[in-house]
């Protein structure tokens, strides 16, 4: 079978090509050293269960190709942070487009149905019919006898098959372990190097800056967007206060329209859509941008704050739990199109089919719709990605149904859309870790009980705990996010936390050019990432209101919107008519 590995980043050895790095009984593997555990692995009797328990034992981020004449193997980590793609018959690739290509692929309706509403595949398919894609911490082996997909690292937290939880006696404790052996890690990979953190007004960005400063590491956070949005100007308070280097890059609309309309960004989104997630955009021109003025370097560790507790964060609250109330918090990145809080929400039955209901009410929301086709056929793909092989009675509880839905979360938002961030990252010529998502704190995570994880909690205080003591604020000032900044904050950020800015960064006025409250972002001309001016004027003004911009560029990626030109069609309204009803 043919492998076409595009990044440059791969590496050979005796019939196996690696990218990435693990750390095996302390040891750190890359490249050769990598390659040639796999094949040793390889070699074993039954190479399948040789693979998948080598994959087990690392904890990294990494994938693998592996042929041995009579079968190709393909492993993903965890968190399948680097993608592979594949047929039953066609090419093995980095690139979606490649095996598509080679297939000479027709579409899938149910699939592209799921990626125009969700704008993400949950499950091995791709929009593509016959191009598959590898799944987190999982083998497939590619054969003349087909496809046979084996998962060696599961993720089931804080519930077991007999309702009980099994968390630890100490979470915290444990957390607050696993935490340190992230950074750990996290430090071998970066050596001498200086670790860049893309950070926000939430608390992943803010604990992994937090914790690397206490550590005397050298840190530089960036972030992006508007002047006065929330998110940038809690961002440069925080950095201010740890007495890190802050880069801010200014979106505008006109720069939108520049950035993705140049070759760059034609290259770039071509390369990322591997057909089974929109490609992540919100960071990708700061990227550049910051890099090629020599603000960000290149010899550095790029550690986003994507994290393992992120599905907690949208748990619904369960009938039979105890009353508690709480803010859910955001992640490492701008919180433009932030979810609104699950607590707010109805209680929700732990059972399969009231969970089943949940996820579709919650994420195939980006059109209205109204297709039985295709509701029976997601509804099934939405019970899979629940139990996995588990049986659906194993839904029975409070916590076992979390666990459920934070396994569909992990296995499909968390590991294609959120985490195909990376591909910004690397079109960047950039090096990356994640350390929220090390294997040592996802198990620690996934020990942690239910109401410790509602809402990312504990994994929050730890954040809060740790930058209150490494920058010395009040509890007050350590509780903040993008979420409960006052007004008056807003416009006394920059002349706080970086004066020598405001001839620069606002022209000499002191007053922040983006104001709009969180209840108007939605709308184009107040939206803090400015990124509606990707779409030409004529067909914004042709379009009926949307909620955001991510339900114009699914329809962009299919083929059934073109934001650049208003003589194409365009959507009558917010109720879309999906392939699965005949369309395409």
């Amino acid at each position: 079978m043919q492998t076409v590995l595009s990044h440059d980043g791969w590496s050979r050895a005796d019939g196996v090509a690696v990218r990435g790095r693990a750390f095996e009984d302390g040891q750190l593997l890359e490249r050769s050293s990598l390659a040639a555990r796999f094949a040793d692995a390889e070699r074993a009797d039954a190479p399948l269960e040789g693979v998948a328990a080598l994959a087990a034992d690392l904890e990294g981020f990494f994938a693998a190709v592996l042929e041995d004449g009579d079968a190709t193997y393909l492993v993903a980590d965890g968190a399948r942070s680097i993608p592979l793609y594949y047929g039953a018959e066609g090419p093995v690739s980095d690139r979606g487009r490649v095996v598509r290509e080679g297939l000479e692929a027709g579409t899938d309706p149910v699939a592209e149905s799921e990626f125009i509403l969700t704008r993400y595949v949950t499950g091995p398919e791709t929009i593509w019919a016959g191009v598959y894609a590898t799944q987190p911490g999982e083998v497939v082996r590619i054969g003349g006898d087909g496809i046979t997909r084996r998962t060696y690292r599961d993720y089931w937290p804080a519930g077991s098959e007999d309702g009980r939880t099994n968390g630890p006696t100490n979470p915290r404790a444990d957390l607050e372990s696993a935490l340190e052996t992230a950074l750990d890690r996290l430090e071998r990979v970066a050596g001498d190097r200086p670790v860049v953190v893309p950070l926000s007004g939430g608390y992943d960005s803010r604990l992994l800056a937090s914790a690397l400063v206490e550590r005397d590491r050298e840190v530089i956070a960036f972030t992006f967007g508007r002047s006065g949005h929330p998110d940038v100007e809690l961002s440069r308070e925080i950095a201010d206060r740890l007495g890190i280097r802050w880069e801010f890059c200014e979106y505008d609309e006109a720069l939108w329209r520049e950035w993705y309309r140049s070759s760059a960004g034609r290259a770039y989104r071509r390369a990322a859509f591997g057909g089974d997630a929109l490609p992540f955009l919100a960071e990708w021109p700061a990227l550049r941008q910051l890099v090629a003025d020599g603000r960000l370097p290149t010899d550095a560790l790029y550690c986003p704050g994507h994290t393992v507790a992120t599905p907690s964060e949208r748990l619904p609250r369960f009938v039979g739990e105890r009353d508690r109330s709480e803010d859910s918090s955001v992640g490492c990145g701008p919180a433009v199109d932030a979810d609104d809080d699950a607590l707010s929400r109805e209680l929700v039955d732990p059972a399969i089919d009231d969970l089943v209901e949940y996820v579709l009410e919650r994420h195939y929301v980006l059109w209205e719709w109204d297709d039985p086709t295709f509701e029976r056929a997601v509804r099934e793909r939405i019970r899979c990605g629940l139990c996995g092989d588990r049986d659906p009675g194993t839904v029975a509880d409070p916590p076992s149904a979390a666990a459920a839905y934070e396994r569909w979360e992990w296995r499909g938002r968390m590991a294609t859309f959120t985490n195909g961030d990376l591909r910004g990252y690397e079109d960047a010529g950039l090096d990356w870790w994640l350390p929220l998502w090390d294997p040592a704190y996802v198990r620690a995570w996934e020990r942690v009980p239910l109401e410790a994880r509602r809402g990312k909690g504990l994994h929050a205080d730890l954040a809060r705990e740790r930058y209150r003591r490494v920058a010395d604020v009040p509890d007050e000032r350590a509780a903040l996010t993008d979420r409960t900044l006052s007004p008056a904050d807003r416009h006394l950020a920059l002349v706080r936390h970086s004066p020598a800015r405001q001839f620069t960064e606002r022209g000499g006025d002191w007053e922040p050019p983006f104001l709009a409250p969180r209840s108007a972002w939605s709308e184009p001309g107040s939206h803090p990432l400015s990124w509606y001016g990707i779409v030409d004027d004529d067909v914004l003004e042709a379009l009926p209101p949307f909620r955001n911009l991510y339900a114009l560029r699914t329809l962009a990626a299919t083929g059934r919107l073109d934001l650049e030109v208003a003589s194409g069609p365009v959507p009558e309204g917010t109720a879309i008519r999906l392939p699965t009803a005949g369309d395409g």
